[in-house]
C-alpha cells in the first residue's frame, strides 16, 4: 500500500510522541526522588468548569513552627501575602501540638482582615492514615472564615495519600463537602479508578530529572491526561544531607525564573500553582527567612528570601496575564559554596546523589529599568555585561572568594555591593549543595550576614564550571563585554507532543 506524505508524517509524529513518553516513564522509574511524578491515565471525573482566576499557594511545614507565637504567624502571613500569594498550604504530621499551631495560623489570618486564606495539606509520610482523624481535622477548620474554598468547598490537599484509596477520598469529601487536590504517587495507568479526586498536584514538576534542564514536557504529559484538573509546583531546588535522605536535585540554569516562565506559558492550562516551600530548611527548598526551628547545617547562613522577592514579578504576571513594569533596578544573585566534585574533609556522609549534576557558576538576574552594564565577580572570576530594559539572566564561572555585583548607567554607579557571609571554597569540611541567595538594589543588599561555619578557604580556580560568562536576555538582546563573547541564548519555546 502506498502512503501519502501526510500519512508518513502522521505516523512519524505518533512514534516520536510514543518514544518520548516511554523515555519519560523510564526516567521516572530510575530516580526515586522523582518517582512522585505520577502520570494519571484513563478517564477521570467530569471536569469542573472554573473561572479564569489563577491562584498561587505557598506550602508551609507546620512541623517547623513549634516555637511560633501569634506574632510569628502574622509576620509570615503578611510577608507571604505581600508578594501576591493567595493561601497557605499547611503541611501537618502526627505531632499533637501541630493542630494548635494550625488554629493559631487560622486565627492570625482572620485577625489581619486582608482576605488571606489557608488549607490543610496532610503529610501521610508523617502521620497515620486514619480517615476519621482526617475528616475531623477538615471539619474543624472547614467553616473557618480564613479557609480556602473552591466553589464553596474547603480545599483538602496532601503529600502522598494513596493509603486512603479512592473510596476513602470519596468518603472524606462526602463527610466534609471538600474539594480534593492531593499529590498521590503511583497512579500510572489507574487514574480511572480514582474518580474522587477533583485535582491532582504534580509535586516533582518543579525541578528537572537528573542532568537535564527543566522543560514543559512533563507538564504537557500530565495535562494530556488531566486537563484543567492538573495542578503544579515551583521551587528553587532541593538538597538534603541526612543519613536517610542524601540527594541534590539540579537547581541550576536559573531554575526558579525558568520555571515561572514555563508556568506563564502554561497559564491557560492552569488554575493552581504551589510554591514549595516557605520553611523546609531540611530539604533546602525554602523561600522564607531562616529560623532556628528546623534549620540544618546546610541551611544555616544561606538565605533565600531574595528568591521570594524576585518571584513577586512572576506571581503578578501569572495572576494578571501581564508582567508588571520594572520600576527599580535590582540584581538577584546566588551560588553554591563549593565545587560540585569537591571532596569534603570531615563529613560522615558521602557526596549526595545528583551532586555531580551541579554547575559551578554564579547565577544572576538583573531587573533593569533601562540600558546599563552589570559586573559580576566571584573571587578572581569577573565579567561585565550590557543589559537591556527588562529581565536579564547572567552567569560567570565561580572562583575562590566572595561575590559582588555592580550596575553602572551613564557613568554613574547604581548598585555596588559585596555579599556578606558568603565565600566560595575548593576544600569544604562538609558537603553543601544549597544556594546562598542575595539581592542588591539602590545601594542595599538583602542577605543574612552569618557566615557558613563548615567551609574553609582555598586558593585555586574550580575546574567544573561554564567555560565563559553567559547572558540570556528575556527582553532585548545584548552581548557580554568580554573577549570570549559567549553565544546569546533565547528563551526556548515550549513544544507540545500531544496525541488525541
Amino acid at each position: 500500500m502506498r502512503l501519502s506524505i501526510f500519512q508518513i508524517l502522521a505516523i512519524t509524529f505518533f512514534f516520536s510522541c510514543s518514544l518520548a513518553r516511554n523515555l519519560h516513564s523510564s526516567l521516572l522509574k530510575r530516580n526515586p526522588y522523582i518517582a512522585n511524578r505520577s502520570v494519571p491515565y484513563g478517564e477521570g471525573p467530569v471536569e469542573m468548569k472554573r473561572d479564569e482566576t489563577k491562584y498561587v499557594f505557598m506550602h508551609l511545614i507546620v512541623g517547623n513552627t513549634f516555637s511560633y507565637t501569634s506574632a510569628n504567624w502574622i509576620a509570615d502571613i503578611q510577608q507571604i501575602q505581600a508578594k501576591g500569594v493567595d493561601a497557605l498550604a499547611l503541611n501537618i504530621g502526627q505531632n499533637n501540638w501541630e493542630l494548635s499551631q494550625v488554629a493559631s495560623a487560622y486565627a492570625a489570618a482572620e485577625s489581619l482582615g486582608t482576605g488571606f486564606k489557608l488549607f490543610i495539606s496532610f503529610d501521610f509520610t508523617a502521620m497515620s492514615c486514619t480517615l476519621s482523624n482526617v475528616v475531623s481535622i477538615v471539619n474543624q477548620f472547614g467553616s473557618h472564615p480564613s479557609q480556602f474554598k473552591v466553589d464553596g468547598k474547603p480545599m483538602i490537599s496532601s503529600f502522598e495519600g494513596g493509603c486512603l484509596g479512592n473510596a476513602g477520598w470519596a468518603s472524606l469529601k462526602a463527610q466534609t463537602n471538600g474539594y480534593a487536590m492531593p499529590f498521590i504517587p503511583g497512579l500510572e495507568g489507574i487514574f480511572s479508578q480514582w474518580p474522587a479526586l477533583d485535582s491532582w498536584q504534580c509535586w516533582g514538576c518543579s525541578f528537572p530529572n537528573g542532568d537535564t534542564n527543566i522543560a514543559t514536557a512533563d507538564d504537557f504529559f500530565y495535562i494530556d491526561q488531566l486537563g484543567s484538573r492538573y495542578a503544579t509546583t515551583v521551587s528553587g531546588g532541593i538538597f538534603a544531607h541526612f543519613s536517610f535522605k542524601n540527594f541534590y536535585q539540579k537547581g541550576d540554569d536559573w531554575l526558579l525564573n525558568t520555571r515561572w516562565e514555563e508556568l506563564m506559558s502554561l497559564r491557560d492550562e492552569l488554575t493552581f500553582v504551589e510554591m514549595i516551600t516557605w520553611n523546609d530548611f531540611g530539604e533546602s527548598d525554602y523561600f522564607g527567612p531562616l529560623a532556628a526551628t528546623g534549620s540544618e547545617p546546610w541551611s544555616t547562613g544561606f538565605p533565600h528570601t531574595a528568591w521570594f522577592d524576585m518571584s513577586q514579578y512572576y506571581i503578578t504576571g501569572f495572576k494578571t496575564v501581564s508582567f508588571p513594569a520594572i520600576s527599580e533596578d535590582v540584581i538577584y544573585f546566588w551560588a553554591r559554596p563549593h565545587p560540585a566534585d569537591a571532596t569534603a574533609s570531615n563529613d560522615p556522609l558521602p557526596r549526595p546523589t545528583g551532586g555531580e549534576f551541579a554547575e559551578d557558576s554564579m547565577w544572576a538576574v538583573a531587573f533593569a529599568t533601562s540600558e546599563a552594564t552589570v559586573t559580576l565577580q566571584c573571587g578572581s572570576s569577573s565579567s561585565t555585561f550590557s543589559v537591556t530594559p527588562g529581565v536579564n539572566k547572567l552567569k560567570i564561572p565561580l572562583a575562590p572568594g566572595g561575590m559582588s555585583v555592580k550596575m553602572v548607567r551613564n557613568g554613574q554607579t547604581i548598585i555596588d555591593e559585596t555579599a556578606q557571609g558568603y565565600t566560595y571554597v575548593l576544600n569544604p569540611v562538609l558537603y553543601n549543595y544549597n544556594a546562598w541567595v542575595g539581592s542588591a538594589s539602590s545601594g542595599t543588599i538583602n542577605n543574612t550576614p552569618n557566615p557558613p561555619s563548615s567551609m574553609s578557604a582555598s586558593s585555586s580556580l574550580s575546574a567544573k564550571s561554564s567555560s565563559a560568562p553567559t547572558k540570556v536576555a528575556i527582553l532585548g538582546t545584548s552581548i557580554p563585554q568580554t573577549s570570549s563573547s559567549p553565544q546569546f541564548l533565547p528563551t526556548p519555546k515550549p513544544q507540545r507532543c500531544r496525541m488525541r
